[in-house]
């Protein structure tokens, strides 16, 4: 995979993030030989934080109109959901440091199974944590109708970090659709980005021939769009990274443009649109670029006199400092 380097500041106390814009696909040890080996290039490279699109281990699920019990798909997930896959993950994790100079954070997407179902989540892998405990997953809220045959939904729980860099708060997918939950993480848990793990699709046709306006890739501008506008409506950095090409099975295509937006919403790189790649930034500035553009332009002190709190249980900010 090419790997693109970009240094975003001189501060070397800033972290340095290496996005993954991956094509997985339906073989569960191809993925992970696939995943140690870009979390060996994350080491080599001094990278802080390495980002793992959704279902990054087994790839995504579809509808196979030959198969109406949907026993391939059903099995691939056992596979490969995370108890299966313990002894990569503890690798990956056992390798982990904490001196601020190499790799601290994994973070990557998974099925698990809780009381015999289904769920989609992201975990965190530090070598400080279990990263099996409730407190440290999120769970995919918003499922899509082909998910929805195979996973549970998650519940409003939402999962935030805090670390020595900032904080970090997380969405999978579909929930970039629903803007209640990105606010919430940037007015109540006062994170610092938001990061999106995604599978997201790039075709789809919107026309409008009066205006001689279509595009096929209708999927493909909403994901640019919704990172873009998280980012400016909440005034948080938006770390995202999503699937690219072909689904192997299926061949519906996935946008990739994994990538990262700054607190204005400007993007300040993405990936390509057709081939995986690995994107590394280094000395991100995330706390300090977000305290810079809130000093010119910050709408939340107004905006804090309309938002109403709502108290929920479980979404308590984890410390990891």
């Amino acid at each position: 995979m090419r790997l693109i380097e970009r240094d975003f500041r001189d501060k070397e106390n800033c972290p340095s993030v290496l996005l993954v814009n991956l094509r997985p696909s339906a073989d569960v040890s191809a993925n992970l030989s696939r995943m140690e080996d870009i979390v060996q290039l994350a080491h080599e490279k001094k990278a802080n934080m390495v980002i793992f699109p959704e279902l990054c281990v087994t790839g995504h699920v579809w509808d196979d109109v030959n198969d109406p019990e949907d026993r391939r798909v059903t099995n691939l997930l056992r596979e490969g959901e995370n108890e299966k896959i313990a002894k990569t993950i503890r690798r990956i994790r056992d390798s982990l440091v904490d001196d601020g100079q190499g790799l601290e954070y994994v973070f990557y997407n998974n099925a698990r199974r809780k009381y015999g179902e289904f769920l989609n989540s992201t975990f965190v892998l530090n070598h400080s944590i279990d990263y099996r405990r409730e407190e440290f997953i999120y769970d995919k809220v918003f499922l899509t109708p082909i998910e929805q045959r195979f996973f549970k939904p998650g519940t409003d729980k939402r999962l935030t970090i805090r670390t020595k860099w900032g904080s970090f708060g997380f969405l999978i997918c579909y929930d970039l659709c629903f803007v209640e939950l990105a606010r919430r993480y940037a007015f109540r848990d006062r994170v610092d980005a938001i990061v999106t793990m995604a599978q997201w699709r790039a075709e789809a046709v919107r026309e409008y021939p009066r205006m001689n306006i279509m595009t096929d890739h209708y999927y493909g501008f909403l994901w640019d769009l919704m990172n873009a506008s998280k980012s400016a409506y909440n005034q948080v950095w938006s770390l995202a990274v999503n699937t690219v090409g072909p689904h192997d099975v299926t061949g519906d295509y996935f946008w990739g443009g994994s990538g990262i937006w700054a607190p204005s919403g400007m993007p300040v790189i993405r990936s390509s649109h057709i081939t995986p790649e690995l994107i590394l930034v280094r000395n991100l500035d995330v706390k300090g670029q977000r305290h810079l553009e809130r000093d010119d332009f910050d709408y939340q002190i107004d905006f804090a006199r309309f938002y109403k709190r709502i108290k929920e249980d479980g979404s308590s900010p984890q410390q990891l400092e």
